[in-house]
């Protein structure tokens, strides 16, 4: 099953504690709450409830030095990476973290269509069946997220 969210990714932020107790940063549940809603309106795949492998992409909207056309008198270095960008080729060796992302995402697939009588989700029953993982961030002029999901058998 692959799917695209057409959604830029989002890191997964930490809780904040204060003397009233913790919170969560409103933009992340924000964030989250349209990635699921993406997912509910998209997903038309299989529930899965046993050992599975996920394969994500995220494509991360590049700072303006690497997203900027260069001048025709730029280094070949920098043509180079301009071209890789366009194309989807040019990996992010920066911030964010990959791990914060997987975490953003697998919380949203999570929570896709949560049902509290079944206590389980429209995708899986949670992200705890994931076995084999594969994440990839690169940049790209189109910041979405790609995934697959497989059963192991």
């Amino acid at each position: 099953m692959k799917m695209v969210l057409n959604i830029e990714p989002k890191p997964q932020t930490r809780p904040r504690f204060s003397k009233f107790g913790t919170y969560e940063d409103p933009k992340m549940k924000a964030w989250r709450r349209q990635c699921s809603q993406l997912i509910e309106q998209e997903y038309d795949g299989q529930f899965f409830d046993g050992p599975i492998m996920v394969d994500v992409t995220f494509y991360i909207k590049a700072p303006l030095s690497i997203s900027k056309k260069p001048t025709p008198k730029a280094r070949a270095k920098t043509w180079d990476a301009f071209k890789l960008f366009m194309a989807d080729r040019l990996w992010n060796f920066r911030k964010p973290d990959i791990d914060n992302l997987i975490k953003a995402l697998f919380d949203s697939i999570s929570k896709a269509g949560y049902n509290n009588v079944d206590k389980k989700g429209i995708v899986w029953t949670d992200d705890s069946i994931v076995c084999d993982l594969r994440a990839r961030k690169k940049y790209s002029p189109n910041p979405r997220i790609e995934f697959e999901i497989k059963e192991l058998g």
